[in-house]
């Protein structure tokens, strides 16, 4: 699991798909990021380098909100 800061609201938010697109420039990568607020957005992987990820192993607790989800 892969994790960042929402680009919208700042909670945080897990990568849950990347791919590539086509541009002009060349292929793009793209990530689908979904925050624990329910904000949805998918954008160019350039921008999370930015804000940084944090990787989070298997079987570390979820979260919604503040809370933990069992």
């Amino acid at each position: 699991m892969e994790l960042t800061p929402c680009p919208e609201c700042h909670a945080p938010a897990e990568i849950v798909g990347r791919e590539v697109w086509s541009s002009t420039d060349g292929p793009v990568e793209h990530a689908r990021v979904r925050c624990v607020r329910r904000h949805f957005f998918c954008l160019p992987t350039e921008r999370l380098r930015r804000q940084g990820v944090t990787r989070v192993a298997a079987g570390a607790p979820e979260v919604d909100g503040d809370r933990e989800v069992a």
